[in-house]
């Protein structure tokens, strides 16, 4: 009987009703909820966007400064920085007395110091290249793939991937369909923009990169630590990996009897800088980026800065010149 009890007492608590019931979110709350998250989330995403980009602009410095240092070991061992290689005048620079020596071949300079980049192999390979299969001439289907061959510290990671790109007339006749390609451009100068809407410009000032001559230091009169080396180019936003851009045609293997093969890898200071934008026909002689403070430079020296789209012309002229005595003041 006490049994029987108990477990009567107990399936009616069982049965119960429960009073205090788990109450759910109404669609009310639940929007509300989403809405804050979203709130939270834009505010949020453009934080970790700057600094991914942060991240990606300290990126492109590390790979310039393995740049300019590779170049420093080519001169130490060749008296010479890297540069000049019989290539023609850069396409719509008008050169005062300076002239093609066109008598000598060789690899652009990007090529030049890959030995001391440890890429000793794929220099021997587009050097021979360079030297076996002249002018319009196709190198052979195998030799194809050293073209392609990337160096990805040739790259800026927030304008592209470090991989092979689209070749177009005349370099897909002469190297395939694919070539690897620079994100920077040795200092050709400081030069004159007659008309700022039109792509020509005068040379005033040679640059570390010379028509018919490598430079050697002594000749950086201006000093080393106020002499731009390198930067990055400018580029077509919308052309980054089509291979259509007037200033990034060439391959890094190079193509020295072509007139245009300059313009991929020599930049100039006519016009002042700018951030990439969609199209433009000058960005084949400009420096220029696709970050948001400006274009990363390396002085000779090997010291590297962020050079502002709105620095005063004087300033960026007298730093791409390597002789023109001006006296520099840091305008970043």
């Amino acid at each position: 009987m006490p049994s029987s009890f108990s477990f009567f007492r107990l399936s009616r608590f069982l049965t119960k009703p429960c009073k205090a019931r788990a109450r759910a979110f109404t669609l009310v709350e639940l929007l509300v909820v989403i809405a804050i998250i979203g709130v939270l989330v834009g505010l949020l995403l453009p934080a970790v966007q700057a600094a991914r980009e942060a991240a990606r602009r300290a990126d492109c410095q590390n790979r310039m400064r393995q740049i300019v240092l590779a170049a420093h070991n080519y001169e130490s061992a060749f008296k010479r920085f890297p540069g000049y290689a019989g290539e023609y005048a850069p396409l719509a620079v008008n050169y005062v007395g300076a002239t093609a020596r066109t008598n000598q071949r060789g690899v652009p300079w990007m090529v030049q110091i890959l030995p001391f980049m440890e890429q000793e192999q794929l220099a021997i390979n587009l050097n021979r290249m360079c030297d076996t299969t002249p002018g319009a001439t196709p190198v052979a289907q195998v030799d194809q793939k050293f073209v392609e061959a990337v160096v990805s510290s040739y790259y800026c990671p927030s304008r592209r991937d470090a991989k092979a790109y689209p070749l177009v007339a005349p370099f897909v006749d002469k190297y395939g369909s694919f070539g690897s390609r620079t994100d920077y451009a040795m200092s050709g100068g400081a030069a004159l923009s007659v008309d700022p809407n039109m792509a020509g410009v005068d040379l005033e000032f040679p640059g570390m990169w010379a028509l018919g001559r490598r430079t050697g230091i002594k000749s950086v009169t201006d000093g080393t630590s106020t002499t731009l080396f390198m930067g990055e180019k400018a580029m077509s936003s919308i052309r980054y990996k089509l291979g259509t851009d007037y200033g990034d045609r060439s391959p890094i293997a190079g193509f020295p009897e072509y007139s245009g093969v300059t313009n991929s890898y020599v930049r100039f200071i006519a016009r002042g800088s700018h951030s990439d934008i969609p199209d433009s026909c000058t960005s084949c002689h400009d420096f220029g980026s696709a970050h948001a403070p400006g274009w990363n430079g390396v002085m000779t020296d090997g010291s590297i800065r962020t050079i502002s789209y709105n620095a005063d012309m004087n300033y960026l002229k007298a730093i791409a010149s390597i002789a023109g005595g001006e006296i520099v003041k840091n305008d970043d």
